[in-house]
């Protein structure tokens, strides 16, 4: 099995959850020549506590 054969089947096993997390990883691979804001390597996994009821209520009253 090829490289590109191996990782196309383990994409294509990823949990739903966990793809936002492969596909930063892999834009952050494609872009590695540039200049890229790390933060937005983050954010995929960031969202899950930042879209929060607990979170949104936490700052509403600021």
């Amino acid at each position: 099995m090829s490289k590109q054969q191996k990782l196309e089947y383990m994409i294509s096993n990823i949990p739903d959850n966990k793809l936002d997390i492969v596909l930063a990883f892999v834009e952050f691979i494609l872009n590695q020549e540039t200049e890229i804001n790390n933060s937005l390597l983050s954010e995929p996994s960031l969202a899950k506590d930042w879209l929060s009821e607990e979170e949104n209520a936490a700052w509403e009253n600021l």
